[in-house]
């Protein structure tokens, strides 16, 4: 249902389609290996050549991020900063995370603003598979994301509200109670939006705008849909079954009215992060297949 491209993982190869088939297709032959296990397999960027540090675009504009790319060493004069109690090196508007003895570029934490008066900011409106009414509680949570936890109660019981008030509001409940099924059942957690208010997404990160009037990163909604994935993204097995993963956010493939998307489906947390999470592990190509 998806295809795999130079910049990530699109939902719609119109070539292919035209001959009836949906397929995976990598277009870089360099971005691409046979494993041990004789399958052709794709190299994720962090397993890529080093990228000069000053190539990456800020995460905010429109030049290429490279999202999981390493470089060698960072620039000067960069500064250390903590967010949810994990520390990244921060240089010019890009943030690095370090791997294996060395750096990637990295998406920017949760919480990050950035004033709506930079002039080339430039990001896409998210389209939803459904909103959630219904407070509900994940296997997953703990100390550690209890926030999403409070943030839940509070979206549905404001869902709700505005769907009694306006009928034309379609939450799709059906859709919303099965992928809050599936993702408790695989060990993620769902983090909820807002039926009444915007969202925005670029190259595999979500924004609102927020109270001050300043786009803020935020953790990926449970039900945004996207066309496409960014470059650094992997492949996962959960409970058997292949999903999408940027970062800790997992990705399914759906139908909406027809139409192929790549749909959030939860975020990982705890152990089940830590096994997927190459970057802190050290887990690298070869040791994957």
């Amino acid at each position: 249902m998806g295809n795999a491209t130079r910049d990530g993982l699109a939902t719609y190869d119109k070539n292919m389609s035209r001959a009836g088939n949906d397929v995976m297709r990598e277009t870089r032959n360099d971005f691409m290996r046979i494993g041990e296990d004789r399958n052709v397999h794709r190299i994720p960027p962090r397993d890529r050549d080093f990228l000069p540090y000053n190539h990456p675009g800020h995460f905010w504009g429109h030049a290429p991020h490279y999202y999981g790319y390493r470089v060698s060493y960072l620039p000067p004069r960069y500064r250390r900063v903590t967010y949810w109690g994990i520390e990244y090196c921060l240089y010019d508007g890009i943030y690095y995370r370090p791997y294996g003895g060395y750096w990637v570029v990295c998406r920017p934490p949760f919480g990050v603003c950035i004033d709506l008066a930079i002039s080339d900011l430039l990001f896409s409106r998210v389209r939803f598979s459904y909103y959630c009414n219904t407070y509900r509680l994940f296997n997953a949570i703990d100390a550690n994301n209890r926030v999403i936890d409070e943030q839940n109660r509070i979206i549905a019981q404001n869902n709700a509200t505005i769907a009694a008030q306006n009928n034309a509001i379609a939450l799709n409940t059906t859709r919303a109670n099965d992928a809050y099924t599936l993702a408790n059942r695989l060990g993620l957690v769902q983090s909820y939006a807002y039926a009444d208010q915007p969202y925005y997404y670029q190259d595999g990160v979500f924004y609102i705008v927020n109270s001050k009037g300043q786009y803020e990163v935020i953790v990926p909604p449970a039900g945004a849909l996207v066309e496409e994935l960014p470059d650094d993204y992997d492949t996962i097995t959960l409970d058997g079954v292949s999903y999408y993963k940027v970062d800790d956010t997992v990705y399914r493939t759906t139908l909406v009215e027809g139409k192929p998307y790549l749909e959030v489906l939860g975020q990982m947390y705890g152990k089940l992060a830590q096994q997927h999470n190459y970057y802190s592990n050290g887990v690298k190509y070869n040791d994957l297949y």
